[in-house]
């Protein structure tokens, strides 16, 4: 086992942290000295280590250098017992338990799985529940498990660090229930104590008055938890003419007050906090962790994650691994800010550069005959006429790390396997995203060619052709990209399979003189690392469906991106059922990404299986976290669609049964036989969905993602037409749709006349008045009539201008409170928009505008005059009714319907004279005399 200790912190020392091995050379050179005695050579020992560490199909990145150590490592301990004896080692806690140690094995091993390839940002953080290699995550997770049974007689510290790595682990794995479990037991276990909380202060140089600003408060438990000053890496100044290098906190409490804040936090001053220690510090960048993986990547999450960093940043003695790691945490917040991104930027080079100059070995310590797998380094070339040729040793981008900003390896590894720091190859991958996303594409071109990441090198070099050409035709970048993507998957023209291959891996090319007519020959064999997803890019660049069926076909049919690209293919030809089977044979690899379970419920939507389109978005929803989306308002809203649409089916369905049972059934019985009896087995008979349960069920999801998207007013639609369609009428689901749909649009034209209606008969007409007085009834606070009936006087009314039949709900349901004043009044507004109709002659535009804005002239049009008829006949009816309620109407009610009538009358004179409307009103006039 400390074989196996020294091996796996070497690799890490070599790989991940620095400084440099010492004397590496001289044990590379008796390793490869036996390499080079035995049969296979040293590089036939490097290709057995690389797929020695393939899982499932997926290999690892296969420019580790030193890989063989990790190797060695993991051979060791997989091999040694679980529960042998330990062999303790100073300041290492895992030492103790074998089944800790082989848990980090197996950790580590899941990193390097992970290509460096998969985009922006730590992929330890945001490729959570990569679920391509579930043999070695199950493994990783059976031994968390096991070892935390086992630490049970632990001590609080050597339990604190376990509980971390364990929950670094988790967000790994993309788990984030664990995650954020394991990290509230090794807080309870610290006794750490710690708030993010507001305080007064000043963000920038000229602000003159204080706001409220984010800050982590925390203690350790005991008060200080570390002695002096510590080597830490360098820190990159904040150059800016507005924005302070810190925020300026005046020490009065903000948002929060001090009674809300934990006693150990009161009157603490933000910028003087007492020192974490190192295991309470490495927390709190959990905690910003799993905020960046698990939470939308907005500001306002932006705004929570960076005082995590900024709190452990500016304890005056921090270990140099943690130092780093919270660098790197604020420097991924602030490349996103356009005041702070070039300090994001040369912040995450500084410590890219001074890992990468820590890592790699130095020339002069190989000997004659001694070599290195290790990746490709920058190097300066100067013209050899000019001046004397550079040593070739790893540059920087700033100056070399001075003693103060550097530490010795026991230091840099005491906490790494507790943190998320990923492998140096990783943070130069960051680092080229980081600078791409700015446009320095050139930048980011150097560091994939020397990462080898060919497909990125493609993608840069025919972004950058397209910036740089006026026409945004690229001057050939997109064929100098399918050049190199051919390159490293085709032979050169004009050869055959028959002829030898050269191994030009590592040959030194100048991409730029890749021709796309050179590398037209047969395919390379074996095919290089990655090839699934050079074909799969190169099928996008010729948009070839072939190229995707060769790359499912290569990865042994466990490339999903392959079948989702061929899917997409066939979505963009319209072959849905073909779309439909490349999606399925994908979700069949991946079946936890949230995105193709989605994709794949869309094409069934469309196709008409409504049943698998319900199961697929059921899936999708399941399977959603905060990294891959699915637990979206989109997806609800589809699954709420498709539940619906199997609710019309069902229904029709059922009743297709009620119309067959009428009919009369043939006697089919057949007799039984003198020596047979009579079955005991029940006939099983296919169980169907109730369609009310189909209904409530989609409510239920269109619920959810109307409150997801808050402001979308067509899922708020939604719900408001299935919550009228249940039995009993779901009031409540109704008025509150109803109230987001006004709030959101404003305007008379989002009102449905007919729901409203609804509530109005359900749930006030319907029901009876339990005052049982004669003044204006108050229904009762909390009952349904009670806020229907301030919907429609605090949110209806207000907004009617032209709509008439609005008008006349109103005035039933004051008339039903007793309130008839208002009852004449709303009827009287209500004839006078239907009659004001006539006014402009030909259309009148509605004041309120939206679709329904434009009304016809009822002098005109037979319809519109049947609304004037019918609203005149109304505003009488109530007059005669309860106009003499009314204190300031009284006896008058007569002659003012008198007026309204023969007003109308005389306007239709022309027009509608001797029509069923005008003998009605004529009627009416009669009956007033």
């Amino acid at each position: 086992l400390l074989i196996a200790q020294a091996a796996l912190n070497a690799f890490l020392q070599a790989t991940v942290t620095g400084p440099v091995l010492d004397g590496a050379a001289k044990v590379e050179r008796s390793f490869l000295a036996i390499a080079a005695a035995s049969a296979t050579g040293e590089k036939a020992l490097r290709r057995a280590c690389l797929r020695a560490l393939d899982v499932d199909g997926v290999s690892v990145y296969p420019f580790i250098p030193h890989v063989e150590l990790f190797c060695l490592a993991r051979w060791i301990v997989l091999s040694y017992p679980q529960d042998g004896d330990a062999v303790v080692v100073a300041n290492d806690p895992a030492s103790r338990s074998p089944a800790w140690l082989r848990v980090r094995v197996l950790s580590t091993h899941f990193k390097l799985l992970a290509q460096p390839s998969l985009g922006s940002g730590s992929v330890y953080v945001k490729a959570g529940g990569w679920s391509e290699v579930p043999g070695l995550q199950g493994e990783v997770e059976r031994g968390l498990e096991g070892v935390d049974v086992e630490g049970d007689g632990w001590g609080a510290e050597e339990r604190v660090q376990f509980l971390v790595e364990k929950a670094n682990v988790w967000v790994m794995l993309g788990r984030e229930g664990e995650a954020r479990e394991a990290v509230e037991r090794a807080r309870g276990e610290s006794g750490l104590v710690f708030r993010l909380s507001g305080a007064l202060g000043r963000r920038t140089k000229f602000q003159e008055r204080s706001t409220s600003l984010l800050v982590v408060l925390a203690r350790s438990r005991g008060g200080s938890g570390g002695r002096g000053e510590g080597e830490k890496p360098e820190t990159v100044r904040l150059v800016d003419d507005t924005l302070l290098e810190k925020l300026a906190f005046t020490g009065e409490k903000g948002e929060e007050k001090e009674g809300d804040l934990p006693e150990e936090l009161k009157g603490m001053d933000p910028d003087d906090q007492p020192q974490l220690a190192p295991l309470d510090q490495i927390i709190l960048l959990t905690e910003a962790t799993l905020k960046d993986a698990f939470s939308p990547a907005d500001e306002l999450t932006s705004e929570e994650i960076l005082p995590f960093a900024v709190r452990v940043i500016s304890d005056r003695s921090t270990n140099w691994q943690i130092y780093t790691q919270a660098l790197l945490v604020r420097s991924r917040i602030e490349v996103h800010r356009s005041r702070t991104i070039e300090r994001g930027i040369l912040q995450m080079q500084a410590v890219v550069d001074q890992v990468v100059v820590d890592t790699t070995v130095e020339p002069e310590e190989m000997g004659e005959n001694g070599t290195t797998m290790d990746m490709p380094v920058i190097r300066i070339n100067a013209d050899p006429e000019e001046a004397k040729p550079v040593p070739e040793k790893p540059t920087s981008f700033f100056p070399a790390a001075k003693p103060t900003e550097s530490a010795p390896a026991q230091v840099r590894l005491q906490y790494l396997h507790a943190l998320s720091t990923p492998p140096r190859w990783h943070l130069e991958s960051e680092l080229a995203f980081s600078w791409a996303s700015v446009g320095s594409l050139v930048s980011a071109v150097d560091i994939f060619k020397r990462l080898r990441l060919w497909a990125e090198v493609a993608l840069c070099m025919a972004s950058h052709a397209a910036n740089s050409d006026e026409d945004g035709r690229g001057s050939g970048g997109e064929e100098r990209a399918k050049a190199l993507v051919r390159w490293r998957l085709f032979r050169r023209t004009g050869t055959t399979d028959e002829q030898p291959q050269a191994e030009d891996e590592d040959e030194d090319i100048d991409i730029n003189e890749v021709k796309l007519a050179d590398f037209q020959g047969p395919e390379r064999s074996p095919p290089p690392h990655n090839a699934p997803r050079l074909f799969c890019i190169l099928g996008d660049m010729e948009n070839e469906p072939k190229f995707y069926e060769r790359a499912w076909d290569i990865s042994k049919h466990r490339f999903s991106r392959a079948q989702k690209s061929l899917g997409e293919y066939y979505l963009q030809q319209k072959d849905l059922p073909n779309a439909k089977a490349a999606y399925e044979k994908a979700i069949s690899v991946n079946r936890m990404s949230s995105e193709m379970w989605s994709r794949l419920g869309d094409i069934s939507l469309r196709m008409g299986d409504f049943s698998d389109a319900a199961d697929a978005f059921g899936r999708a929803i399941a399977c959603a976290d905060s990294i891959s989306g699915g637990d979206d308002a989109r997806t609800w809203s589809n699954l709420g669609t498709a539940l619906y649409s199997q609710y019309i089916e069902r229904v029709k369905e059922v009743k297709q049964e009620k119309e067959q049972e009428k009919l009369p059934k043939p006697d089919d019985t057949q007799p039984l036989a003198d020596d047979e009896e009579p079955s005991s087995t029940p006939v099983l008979s296919t169980t169907k969905k109730d369609p009310a349960t189909l209904l409530s069920q989609s409510l239920a999801a269109f619920k959810r993602g109307a409150s997801i998207s808050h402001d979308n007013w067509r899922i708020w639609d939604n719900v408001i037409t299935l919550a009228a369609r249940l039995r009993p009428v779901a009031v409540t689901d109704i008025l509150l749709a109803l109230r987001n749909v006004i709030r959101i649009r404003s305007t008379e034209d989002c009102l449905d006349v007919e729901i409203l209606r609804l509530l109005l008969n359900d749930a006030v007409l319907s029901q009876p008045k339990v005052d049982g007085g004669s003044g204006v009834y108050d229904p009762p606070r909390g009952s349904p009539e009670r806020a229907v009936v301030e919907v429609l006087e605090t949110l209806v009314a207000p907004l009617i201008t032209v709509r008439s039949e609005l008008w006349e709900l109103v005035a039933r349901e004051r008339v039903w409170k007793r309130d008839y004043a208002g009852a004449v009044g709303a009827a009287e507004r209500a004839w006078r928009a239907a009659v004001g109709a006539a006014a402009g002659g030909g259309l009148m535009p509605a004041v309120g505008g939206g679709g329904k804005g434009k009304r016809k002239n009822w002098l005109e049009d037979e319809g519109e005059w049947g609304v004037v008829v019918e609203r005149t006949d109304e505003l009488v009816s109530i007059l005669e009714n309860y106009g003499g309620e009314v204190p300031e109407i009284g006896g008058k009610w007569k002659g003012k319907a008198r007026s309204a009538v023969r007003s109308v009358l005389g306007k239709a004179k022309e027009s509608w004279e001797g029509s069923e409307g005008w003998e009605r009103l004529k009627g009416v006039l009669e009956g007033l005399k």
